[in-house]
This record gives structure tokens, sequence and C-alpha cells, in this order.
């Protein structure tokens, strides 16, 4: 299983798990487009609605279903799918309208320590033309500064409805230590994470797109205890999922969050008051030497200090890399919870 969590604490390109980027010419995407859907019977058992339930600005209803492509991270597809026609369109490059947005303040450290920057959009096309295409906490946007620059994908960090309540969309920002050597000129450029964070004056412009991605849906049938893991800056959109407050469940709500100590720490405050203040925070510091968030949820279920009421009923929402998820989900249907029911936002 491959990981594409959009916000991550290790990215070298920002919280958004930017991955290794191709050139590509046109031909070169033309050829790519031809092999991949040119048979369009793989698609003919698409249909138009899932069982699950995504976030509006109030609840979750039953949504149409959109499938990201298993392609080049910088270079998927997504495919929609209706009973009369079927639409591929690119999720990179000319097809994704960019809109000019303001930073409310230029963008400043999150934590004490560390290399997270907190960042926060308004004005501009930001209300016509983004608002209304937030509507699931996990979706992301992706970001530029300058028309020529690489996006970033970085996840939206305050729910829809604070999003629509405030006219803002919040963000944090990994920004790397180190840029990266152009292929063909050898030059090393600035990334544009580190464009993004470097960004001096408050009002300053950046170039946005609507929020995509299918982010948290939740199953149709009753939820128990809710379990929420991240690491890093992937607690963007886990503070997302829990602000939305859109849905009802019979159970505690955890939330296991990874960093190195309390100085790398992001949204330590912000994280106490959602929800009405029930959301039961474990911080794992690495620099402890006691093990990531998901070794803290193991000693938790095998001591007994964590028991789930009814794990057929739990729900978990991960955003990590790689490696954290798989042993996160391991852990997770080791515990009895089943894997239809571990959620990620890609």
């Amino acid at each position: 299983m491959r990981s594409m969590c959009f916000a991550s604490s290790s990215s070298k390109t920002a919280s958004s798990c930017c991955g290794r980027r191709q050139k590509l010419t046109h031909n070169a995407m033309v050829v790519h487009r031809t092999r991949s859907y040119s048979n369009t019977t793989a698609f003919s058992n698409l249909t138009t609605t899932s069982k699950c339930r995504r976030f509006s600005s109030s609840n979750f209803h039953r949504g149409d279903i959109t499938v990201d492509h298993p392609g080049n991270r910088q270079n998927f597809l997504k495919v929609s799918s209706s009973s009369r026609d079927l639409k591929i369109k690119s999720a990179w490059g000319d097809d994704v309208q960019f809109f000019p947005c303001t930073l409310v303040e230029k963008p400043k450290k999150a934590t004490a320590k560390g290399d997270l920057y907190s960042l926060s959009i308004g004005g501009g096309a930001l209300d016509e033309n983004l608002m209304e295409k937030f509507s699931t906490p996990g979706q992301y946007v992706q970001m530029k500064v300058l028309q020529s620059d690489k996006p970033a994908f970085i996840a939206v960090a305050n729910g829809p409805r604070m999003a629509k309540k405030t006219n803002s969309l919040e963000f944090l920002v990994k920004r790397p230590s180190e840029g990266y050597t152009d292929k063909e000129t050898g030059e090393v450029l600035q990334s544009t994470a580190q464009k993004v964070c470097d960004l001096a004056a408050d009002g300053a412009s950046v170039l946005v797109s609507a929020p995509m991605g299918k982010g948290f849906r939740l199953p149709e049938d009753e939820i128990g205890d809710v379990l929420c893991f991240a690491a890093g800056s992937g607690i963007s959109p886990v503070k997302s999922f829990l602000e939305e407050e859109g849905f009802t469940h019979n159970g505690e709500t955890y939330v296991f969050y990874g960093t190195r100590d309390a100085a790398h720490t992001a949204f330590a405050e912000e994280l106490k008051t959602t929800m009405g203040g029930r959301v039961k925070i474990v911080n794992a510091y690495s620099a402890d030497g006691n093990g990531y968030a998901q070794d803290y949820f193991k000693r938790m279920i095998d001591s007994g200090e964590l028991k789930l009421k009814d794990p057929k009923k739990a729900i978990a929402v991960l955003c990590g890399q790689k490696e954290m998820t798989e042993q996160t989900i391991e852990m997770l249907e080791n515990a009895g919870v089943p894997r239809e029911r571990i959620l990620m936002n890609f």
C-alpha cells in the first residue's frame, strides 16, 4: 500500500507529500492518458454513489464518488462517473485553475522549535470559487506563489463550517530545509513550500486551487469510539475533522499525535477545545524513546487503559507516512476495528 498523505511530518517539500515530480512533455502526457484510459469499458462498474457519508456544512450525506487514479503523485487523474457519462480530468497542470488569494497575515512559526508554519488565506476569489468546493474535512489544495511554480499539495487545517464562518482557509506547512536541483540546469532552486513559508508581508498573494480530494468519508451506520492518528503536520486534516463536529457518535474520541517533543507540537491549544473539549489528546514524543503514535495506542490497548466500547463500530482517522499508516492499520485490525472503518483522506 502506498501512502499519499497530504500533510506529513517528514516531507521535504511541503506538508503535503508532494513526492517526486516528473516533467512530462505534451506528447508524453497524451501517451499516458491514452494507455491508461483507452479502454473505457474498464470503468463500466463504477456507480454514482458510495455507501458512505461525507461532510457538508452541517452534516454528512451520500455523495457522488470521485476516484483518484493511482498514477504519478503529481499527475494523477480523477475519474468521475455518472449513469449518463464518464468524465476524465487531470488533477495537475493546465487543467487545474488557480485563484489569486491573499494571506490574512504573513506565515508564522506554529511551534516553538522546528519548521512548521501556519498561515491562512482570505479575500480575492476565496468566497466565490473556493468555499463552495470545501465540503469535507481532509480535503487539500494545490498552492504556489508564481504561475511557473510546481504546486505544493497542502491539507486544509480548519473545518468547512469554520472556514465559511471566518471566510478563510487555514494551513500548516512544513518548510523544507533544502531546495531542489533543476535536472536541466543543475541550479538549486527554492521549493514552493519554502517560497510560501518565506513570504514576508501581510496581504501577500498566493495562487490556490479549489479544495479537492475525497476527504474523510464516514460509514453510514452507528459510530462508536473515534480514534485519530497523526504525525507532525499531518495533524492538519485531523484538526479539520474534529472541528467540523458534523456527526454524532457513541463513544470516546482519542487523538494520538506523534511529534519529536512538546516544542515541535502544533495546534496544542486548539485541539484541546475541539468537540467541546471532549477530545483526549495522547502526545507521543519520539524524543522520549517511547515510540510513535501507533506504539502508544498499542500499549494502551494491551494494558487495558484504552477499552473500545465496540471495536466493530469504532472508526479511525489516519494521516501519516506509509510506514506509520501500515503499522497503525495492522494494530487497529488486531484490536478488532474493521478495515473499511479506517479512514484516510486520499
